[in-house]
Formats: C-alpha cells, structure tokens, sequence
C-alpha cells in the first residue's frame, strides 16, 4: 500500500506503508529542511494540513508537546496512515543561491589519514555541472557498491572540488572501505546539498561554532566561507577533543585568527590533563569562561551526535534563541 503526500508548495509525493515523509521525500528528489533523521533536531518541522500519521519517538527538544497539539509533526518520525498534506515550516527563506538535489560523479585526487580514526579525501568533480552548496551543508557519498553515507563539506563553497572527513568506524562498511581500499581516480557518485546548519551570510550578529571530531569539516566550511567573504562580525570558533592527538587542521583556523582579529579560535582537551599547549575541560564551560552575553548570537554545533544534543540543550539556558542554534547531527545505523 502507498499513500500520497502532497508537500504544500513543493510536490506531491508517495509514500510506501511503513515509511516515514522525510526518507521518502528524499529519495525522491524532493529538497526538505532535515538534520538528524532521527527526531532529535527539530529541522524538518512541518504542519499537518490534512490525514492521520503515526509519529515514532522523538525529543520533546525537537517538538513540544503544544507544537503537537497544533499538529506540527517531525517528517522524520511521521508515518502515514493516510493520505495526507502537509506544508513544511522551517522552510530555508535565507539561502543566497537556488538550491536543487543533483547527482554528480566525481573522482578521488587525494587520500590523507590526518589523525589514527580521521581520513580526510578530496574529490575532483568529473560531472559537466557545478556541484554548489552552502558552507556548513553536506552529501550523501556512494562509493562501489556500497550504500550511501552522509559526510559534511569541508572546503569553501567557491571551490571546485569537495574535501570530505570521514572517521574510521570499527563496525563500518564505508569507513572501512575508505580506509583500506579506496584508491586515487575511483569514482564516486555525490548527491546533495543537504543540511540546514549552513553559514547565514545575512546575519550581521555574532558567531559562534562548536565543533567535534570529523565535525570539524562543516565548520572549517564556515571558517572558510567567513574568511572569503569578507565577514565583519566577531566569530568564536571552540574545537573539542579528548587529546592533543585528536586534534588535526588547527594550522587552517589559526591562520585565519592571525589575519583577522575578530576570529577567535579555541581548541579544547577534555581528557589530556598534563598539557601547557591547550585549554582543557569541556567546551560548554570554556564558552561560559568566555562569553558572558549571547543576545544576538548564531549557534552552529558540529560533532557525535550526544555533543550535538547537548549543546542544543544547553544554549538555550544561556539566552541563546532556540531559532538560532543550528545542527546537522548525523546518525549511523547503530545510534539511531
């Protein structure tokens, strides 16, 4: 059995039985607000206009129960049981460039492993349109036979070729693929962009950029894109790690910090004690240390999907706008 989802403005879709809105407007082209896939983060809000659904679990942070009451749904979470219009509210009225869901074949041109479980590839685009996004946003990578995996860009978005981070999983195909047997020239298919967390180059306020792990990459974007763009407004850029040794790319952001006196950037160690080169203690706190007022400021969190969740949570109560925090936490399928 299927069900016909008419998305309010975009398209009208189907859904198999069982399904969720969100996956399924995805594997059709659709381009529909979403972060996490897994009713955590709030993005691909929408109303339901009409029909029943089933909601599967979610965090009360990504839909209050009088959002609900409303019939605001989480397309990630929504199941129809019935036809159904549904009209998407976190719609992205901010982007500076046309957006549309394309799928390009690219080729490996260089492979680095940068820390023990951190690979970083760059990928040179042999397709014969341009591959655009906005800085912060990230793809869905398909490499052999292999199914798709999400990975954020990590290069500024007027370059031509995409740099990518990818953490070395034990239990992952991909990741370990990547690893052991991905080769320079080997083709690799890329669709997108996809992600909410990108760079608002209208924002005139302040920055600030909390990073983890292969997080790092979208906020390298933003550093990137800040830097090109000529931005005016201070930005506070904090990356955490539990070592020294976790820590790579650092040379990229304070060279930036060194040609602009308002980029200030922060590298963190949460476990390494016996260090002089680095602050130490959770990021959370050194931002408090730090920061004494967040009116006005744009939030762009990065990382393993409990730092995400825990900053999201966490910055409100600092008089952070919920509406300014933006995530893109990523999943794999033994977290979801």
């Amino acid at each position: 059995m299927t069900y016909k989802i008419d998305i309010i403005g975009k398209s009208t879709i189907t859904v198999d039985d069982g399904d969720c809105i969100l996956e399924s407007a995805l594997s059709q082209k659709v381009d529909f607000p979403h972060g996490c896939k897994s009713g955590n983060c709030g993005a691909c809000k929408s109303k339901l206009v009409s029909g029943d659904i089933y909601m599967m679990p979610y965090s009360e942070f990504a839909l209050e129960d009088s959002e609900r009451k409303k019939k605001l749904i989480l397309a990630c979470r929504a199941i129809p049981q019935t036809d159904c219009s549904i009209k998407i509210v976190n719609e992205n009225k901010e982007k500076t460039i046309k957006q549309s869901i394309k799928e390009l074949k690219y080729k490996v041109s260089k492979i680095n492993k940068v820390t023990t479980d951190i690979i970083t590839i760059e990928l040179e685009n042999i397709s014969d349109k341009k591959f655009k996004f906005l800085a912060g946003q990230y793809a869905e990578l398909k490499f052999s036979n292999l199914d798709s995996r999400q990975f954020s860009m990590a290069n500024c978005p007027s370059e031509d070729k995409l740099e990518f981070h990818i953490k070395i999983l034990g239990e992952g195909l991909v990741s370990d693929y990547v690893s052991k047997e991905l080769s320079i020239e080997e083709k690799v298919l890329i669709t997108g962009p996809f992600g909410n967390s990108y760079l608002r180059e209208n924002h005139k306020g302040p920055i600030l950029c909390v990073a983890g792990g292969t997080g790092l990459a979208p906020i390298l974007s933003i550093a990137l894109s800040y830097q090109e763009k000529k931005m005016k407004q201070p930005a506070y850029i904090y990356v955490g790690a539990k070592t020294e040794n976790d820590f790579y790319y650092l040379d990229q952001f304070i060279k930036i910090a060194k040609n602009n006196s308002k980029f200030k950037f922060f590298p963190i160690i949460s476990e390494q004690k016996n260090t002089s080169n680095f602050r130490t203690g959770l990021v959370t706190d050194v931002i408090i240390e730090d920061i004494e007022d967040f009116d006005g400021f744009k939030a762009y969190l990065a990382g393993p999907p409990p730092m995400v969740e825990a900053a999201e949570k966490f910055f409100p109560n600092l008089g952070l706008n919920i509406n300014d925090i933006h995530a893109d936490a990523f999943y794999n399928k033994y977290e979801n």
